[in-house]
């Protein structure tokens, strides 16, 4: 007995430094992380918590924009999880320079939110960046829901990582979203049965729902993708990725009559070019989107098209770093055939050692511009307005995984009275819809934030 006690004792011992190793081996970080992480067979545990207690004070909300607000000018406390994951990465060797290896990522709540926003699909395993894929000279092939190529490019200008602060899918994208390529003919009104366009909804029977994505962001997390990573030579990479709009009911003649610029065909198409070379980072992103909006106004282009582009670099001097990145995004048709917007999006960002620790800043601003209808709204963007956001704030290190800091941030929303941008964080807290008690803001409503957090990687 005392022998099999040994004998397990010894195991133990010996099974145990592997084990740590295999947890504190990977250090998350703001940047999708490579799938390539694991260099051996086996499985890695990583995640990240990141805590923030907050006062948020909202103000300059137009009665005339936000009739349901009771008053114009309030604060209220909340605790943030910001950008929580939990996550597993297994990789195997194949032999002659080929590996198969997953990933499964799922939000996760430490402070206990029960409410939908927080229990949704984001906490399901795979609602985060997840996939199976293969490894060889010639690349990466994965299959799975992933941050587009595009949302990747943010990584590279990004020096924000602490907290929800960084202007990375709040101004620039235009919104944060995760989910699935619009299913057009299940979403609208058009009878999948009969073609009627009506107040009744569509014929369920005939589709598989899938919880969608926002049909206005470029900061994406698409579900059903499949994208190509080329090897890296000399520090120089490729990314293309795509995504296929599953579950399509195949449409009938009387709904090819409904629709006179033909049944809606959710596309995308999303592409980068990242250079890494000593302290300098450069990176150029490309993502299109087709047959995504206007599938529910009649006459409406159902095949309307948008695109983005972004080109931003990062460069540390030692001890700090500064990056910058602009961004235009073009939307076709805002309305039945009329009206196009046009949003460029520009932030300088930044960190400075300092003691323990670092000062961390940004400033981003954004515009919507060349539309032809002064009211013109897609997302979060509005026509002629020109909203900000500024951040500041202070890391202090506790250690290589731990950290604590400070942050103030403000969004400046801009209003004409009758509309108004709503730039607000991404899965933040409740802001002052519906009286404060749903997520996001009101149009015009300035957001002025400030909060003390704790940060563990491992």
């Amino acid at each position: 007995m005392n022998k099999k006690l040994m004998a397990l004792a010894v195991a133990g011992a010996v099974a145990a430094p592997g084990l740590a190793v295999a947890q504190t081996s990977l250090t998350p970080t703001s940047i999708v992380p490579s799938p390539g992480v694991a260099s051996s067979n086996g499985i890695t545990l990583y995640g990240r918590l990141d805590e923030i207690v907050i006062v948020n004070k909202y103000s300059s909300a137009n009665s005339s924009v936000a009739p349901n607000l009771p008053v114009s000018d309030f604060k209220k406390g909340d605790l943030w999880s910001a950008g929580n994951a939990l996550g597993f990465r297994g990789r195997e060797d194949l032999g002659g320079g080929t590996s198969a290896w997953f990933q499964l990522e799922i939000g996760v709540t430490p402070d206990g939110r029960t409410e939908a926003s927080s229990t949704g699909a984001n906490t399901n395993w795979g609602a985060r960046n997840s996939a199976i894929g293969i490894s060889s000279g010639i690349g990466d092939v994965l299959l799975g829901g992933w941050d587009t190529p595009y949302k990747q490019t943010f990584g590279v200008w990004n020096s924000m990582t602490s907290g929800g602060f960084s202007a990375a899918g709040i101004l620039m994208g235009n919104g944060d979203t995760t989910g699935a390529l619009n299913n057009a003919l299940c979403a609208t009104t058009v009878s999948n049965t009969s073609g009627v366009i009506g107040p009744a909804a569509p014929a369920l029977n005939s589709c598989v729902t899938e919880a969608t994505a926002n049909n206005t962001a470029f900061s994406r997390r698409i579900n059903n993708s499949i994208q190509y990573w080329s090897p890296i030579f000399s520090g120089f990479q490729v990314k293309l990725g795509t995504s296929l709009a599953t579950y399509q009911s195949p449409g009938s003649a009387a709904q090819a009559a409904a629709f006179p610029s033909g049944l809606p065909k959710a596309k995308e198409y999303s592409a980068n070019a990242t250079w890494v070379r000593g302290p300098l980072s450069v990176g150029f992103g490309y993502d299109a989107h087709q047959g995504l909006r206007d599938i529910s106004n009649a006459g409406a282009n159902t095949q309307v098209k948008d695109s983005a582009w972004q080109l931003g670099a990062k460069w540390n001097f030692g001890p700090g770093e500064i990056g910058a990145a602009y961004e235009t995004i073009s939307y076709g048709e805002t309305a039945a055939n009329v009206g196009k917007l046009t949003v460029p999006t520009w932030v300088v960002n930044g960190r400075f050692n300092v003691g323990p620790g670092a000062i961390w800043a940004s400033y981003s601003s954004s515009d919507a511009k060349s539309c032809s209808v002064a009211t013109t709204a897609v997302g979060s963007a509005v026509c002629g307005m020109k909203p900000k956001m500024y951040v500041l704030g202070y890391d202090y290190v506790l250690s290589k995984r731990t950290k604590m800091y400070v942050a103030y941030a403000k969004i400046d929303n801009q209003s004409n009275g009758a509309i108004g941008t709503n730039y607000y964080y991404i899965a933040g807290p409740a802001g002052n819809n519906a009286n404060g008690t749903a997520s996001g803001v009101q149009a015009g409503t300035d957001v002025t934030t400030v909060g003390v957090g704790i940060q563990h990687v491992f």
